[in-house]
């Protein structure tokens, strides 16, 4: 990517993809897990959540070379019951186990109608809707979560303590894009000012506080993010922490490691996923004709004030994934020279287009 221009640029996302999994494999990842973190990250990009796309990859990288990814990870399944597992990801990169573990929750719910299933000794592992997505493709309403480093004051504090911990619950379709929800416990993913710092842009002043705990619209000033809706994202993080921490027997709150922490070191934390198979509860056919009713019902409320039409949740990201399927993935310049810069470093050839 070196002689490519450094202003932004737009590129198809297979070459995208396979630029990405290059790096991944430079930098010493095994070959079938660099596809896949390759898969998740470019996915984002599709979506338009350009914040947990090909920006992170940079982050993975160094992480994979400094000890702190396992490049080859033997991930493995313990039997707990007939509707729960848990996955050990041996300190490898979070999709390929997260992963793992949403067929296998998809697997047991095909017995038990429901399952559970945790994954431990985990890192960074992108998007939580790229595995709910993936349990409705096989479905099943898929749920997903996990928690992460200190980026988020709790309602009513100043410093960082919980993660963004996000969660996404996908509720499958068989005609259209699967309807999910896909959220923060915090106003934005740390992601987009990471985004904005490398872009040189402003943030909102809702998004973010800094070191005296007051808001601030410079990245780089940012101390901690703030819990979405107050009192209730922050409640919604606790109750995510406790279930991929506590009850993972994984870090909580303040000792949960970030993706920016010692890059040497695991971060060692915990995902939860689960697969609801519709035809436990009801028959296929009546299910769709209700979330179809519900759809279009939806589609012809009336819009207020300012607003074009009422769409459903994930309905921007089909639609974003729609058109830069079509006509590309736009890539700023900060972006752009990170990459160019991984290029060189793994010695990987790109052309953009």
């Amino acid at each position: 990517m070196a002689d490519e221009p450094t202003d932004g640029v737009v590129v198809d996302a297979d070459s995208l993809e396979q630029f990405t999994a290059d790096v991944l494999r430079g930098a010493g990842l095994a070959s079938d897990a660099a596809d896949t973190v390759a898969d998740t990250l470019v996915d984002a990009n599709l979506r338009g959540v350009d914040t947990h796309g090909v920006v992170r990859l940079e982050p993975y990288a160094d992480r994979l070379e400094a000890g702190g990814i396992a490049r080859n990870p033997d991930v493995s399944v313990s039997d707990s019951r007939a509707g729960a597992a848990v996955v050990d990801a041996d300190d490898g990169p979070g999709q390929v186990a997260t992963l793992r573990a949403t067929d296998e929750a998809v697997d047991r719910a095909a017995d038990a109608g429901a399952a559970f299933v945790g994954v431990r000794n985990s890192n960074h592992y992108g998007t939580a809707s790229y595995y709910t997505n993936h349990a409705a493709d096989r479905g099943c309403i898929g749920i997903c979560m996990t928690h992460s480093g200190p980026n988020v004051a709790p309602f009513g504090g100043a410093d960082p303590f919980f993660g963004t911990n996000p969660l996404s619950i996908s509720i499958p379709r068989e005609e259209g894009f699967h309807v999910t929800l896909d959220m923060a416990t915090s106003v934005v993913a740390k992601g987009a000012v990471i985004l904005a710092e490398e872009e040189g842009e402003s943030i909102p002043e809702e998004w973010a506080l800094d070191e005296s705990g007051e808001p601030t619209t410079d990245p780089g000033e940012f101390h901690a993010l703030r819990p979405v809706g107050g009192p209730k994202g922050y409640g919604l993080a606790f109750v995510i922490d406790a279930l991929c921490g506590a009850l993972l027997d994984t870090a909580v709150g303040e000792d949960v490691a970030t993706l920016y922490d010692d890059e040497s070191e695991p971060q060692g934390i915990g995902h939860m996923v689960a697969a609801v198979d519709v035809e436990a509860f009801a028959e296929r056919d009546g299910y769709e004709r209700r979330i179809g009713s519900l759809v279009d019902q939806l589609s012809a409320a009336r819009p207020a004030e300012g607003f074009d039409e009422v769409l459903l949740p994930g309905e921007p990201e089909a639609r974003t994934r729609e058109e830069r399927l079509a006509e590309g993935i736009p890539l700023g310049s900060g972006v752009v020279e990170t990459l160019q810069s991984l290029g060189d470093r793994y010695d990987v050839p790109h052309t953009i287009h």
